[in-house]
């Protein structure tokens, strides 16, 4: 018989039900028997005998069920006991049995469903699927391990944010409470004097998302008031009751970090029975309680803590296994920036740990992780990108933004936008058309417009991208009082590669550029063979109708700088 494997998720006693009722008479023997924390169950057919023996005893140690009956087995157990049973198959050296782990570790990864390439964030996104997100440590604390209370001050903490943006940040992390070894808790009120006047000021500011570091439930949820858009929780949702559920109501991604005691204590003596195994099985855990209170799958982060409540040789077997932690099906981060272990390994202090953050970060993208948590946002960012072209063959996405300007000076303000433009993180200006004077369409008597088209490489989604623009927009002064009116500056998002997305605040290709002069002949003149809805734009352009006068006035002087 061929081999042939099927897994599935079954967090809730009624997925179990229905998960062991499709499998037929041998799952229904087997309900009752189902130890509680069997949220993975799998059955297997055909050959290899011998492996999947090895897989069903090593599953079995760690407190599975295995049934058999015949070619059949039928296996649950957690996530620690699968992949302690991976690990078996890898360590035996037999070719069937790595290609038994393979598939098995394959099918566990595809229960959770297949991941977007962007992690909705209320009206943001984290763009997990497309490359590492880099998301920036801000201590609004005095007594972090790193930065000593320098952020301490909302200004401070605004202006660090505003920087860590600027280098590439596609995250911002707020955190009122240092969770560093040894550390005292602080009250919820004295959290919340800490932080809500940072994400107020920042949620009408910046266009990334941004997340609060809280294990408590009233800290989240004012903060999600404020304008926070992701719950970052060390305690994986354990030291407080309520804080599921305010990540459910609100429907925000969460990271479910795992740590071993508190704060005060985690580095007291801490020990395992099998770290990655065990750290799977809290995870697991503490994905079913999400699960529970209603947050869905595709917002759970996972996160294996490095440095809470973990020795330097737990550390390092972590980081060595991180593959292991895509079997949650969840984007994995991972935050081992400036931390203990690497001043263990080099003898240096934090301020002397930033290639070993660097190599940790590097390592870890090999292994698969989505996001990494930092302090040192620009050097990251880069070590990231390189990790991203060399393991996943990451390419910055191809962009055409048009430019329209007929209040003030417009050619001025074309080329003030187009040098703001050049200045967004991970963002380069390719090719810029020449300028057009161009009609102007609808109702309302107005000047001629200016026109011009961009084209850009980026690492910007394109909601941060067409945000971005929004923003260059309002700091240029426009004002949105009628529609079709004079405007100082528009900038629409053209095409962004070969993507099509339908939201509210982002829509590409751009539903109306095929029917529009001022967009088609400025791109025509920088691509013309670009395609879109079935044509090229040189197409689209002699397929136009007779209509809106457009003249050709000239190169855009130079914007660099």
């Amino acid at each position: 018989m061929e081999l042939a494997i099927q897994t599935w998720e079954a967090y809730t006693p009624a997925a179990r039900r229905r998960v062991l009722a499709d499998l037929g008479p041998v799952g229904r023997s087997a309900l009752s028997e189902l130890p509680s924390g069997a949220c993975h169950i799998g059955l297997l057919q055909g050959e290899p005998r011998q492996a999947f023996a090895a897989l069903a005893a090593a599953i079995e140690q760690r407190g599975g069920l295995v049934r058999r009956r015949g070619d059949t087995w039928l296996i649950a157990g957690s996530l620690g006991a699968w992949a302690h049973g991976i690990a078996a198959l890898r360590r035996s050296g037999e070719a069937c049995g790595w290609e038994l782990a393979r598939r098995v570790e394959a099918s566990l990864i595809e229960d959770s469903g297949r991941p977007a390439k962007d992690m909705p964030c209320r009206d943001r996104v984290l763009p997990v699927g497309r490359r590492t997100v880099v998301m920036g440590v801000l201590n609004v604390t005095p007594d972090s391990f790193w930065d000593g209370g320098r952020h301490l001050h909302p200004d401070a903490a605004v202006a660090r944010a505003r920087e860590m943006v600027a280098e590439g940040a596609d995250v911002i992390d707020i955190g009122g409470e240092s969770t560093r070894p040894g550390a005292e808790p602080v009250s919820a009120a004295e959290e919340l004097r800490r932080v809500l006047p940072v994400v107020e000021r920042l949620a009408g500011e910046v266009t990334v998302p941004l997340s609060i570091d809280t294990y408590k439930a009233e800290v989240a949820e004012r903060a999600l008031a404020a304008g926070a858009h992701i719950i970052n929780d060390i305690s994986a949702l354990r030291f407080d009751p309520a804080m599921a559920e305010v990540a459910a109501a609100h429907d925000v991604p969460v990271v479910l970090m795992h740590m071993q005691g508190t704060p005060r204590d985690m580095q007291r003596n801490p020990t395992y029975d099998a770290v990655v195994p065990d750290i799977l099985d809290f995870l697991d855990a503490a994905i079913g309680r999400a699960l529970a209170a209603g947050v869905r799958r595709e917002l759970i982060l996972v996160d294996p803590g490095i440095g809470f409540g973990k020795t330097l040789d737990h550390n390092l077997e972590i980081l060595r296994e991180l593959e292991a932690f895509r079997l949650t099906g969840c984007p994995v981060l991972l935050g081992p920036s400036r931390k203990s272990f690497i001043g263990n390994i080099l003898d240096v202090p934090p301020l002397l740990r930033l290639e070993g953050t660097a190599a940790s970060i590097a390592l870890g993208i090999k292994a698969g992780v989505s996001v990494v948590r930092v302090h040192d946002v620009e050097a990251m960012r880069r070590t990231a990108r390189v990790a991203d072209a060399i393991v996943r063959g990451y390419r910055p996405a191809r962009a055409f933004l048009s430019l329209g300007a007929n209040l003030g000076d417009p050619v001025a303000q074309l080329r003030e936008a187009v040098r703001r433009l050049r200045r967004l993180p991970g963002t380069r200006v390719v090719a810029c058309s020449s300028v057009y004077r161009t009609e102007p369409v609808g109702p309302v008597a107005q000047d001629w417009f200016y026109n011009l088209v961009l084209e850009v490489e980026t690492d910007l989604d394109p909601v941060r991208l067409v945000a971005e623009g929004l923003r260059i927009e309002d700091e240029l002064g426009r004002r949105r009082t009628v529609r079709w009116g004079p405007r100082v500056i528009d900038i629409d998002l053209v095409l962004y590669g070969d993507e099509r997305m339908d939201r509210p605040d982002c829509r590409v290709p751009h539903p109306e550029s095929h029917r529009r002069r001022f967009v088609l002949q400025p791109l025509v003149e920088l691509a013309p063979d670009v395609r879109w809805r079935g044509r090229s734009a040189e197409e689209h352009l002699a397929n136009l109708p007779p209509g809106q006068a457009l003249e050709y006035w000239g190169p855009l002087e130079d914007t660099a700088g």
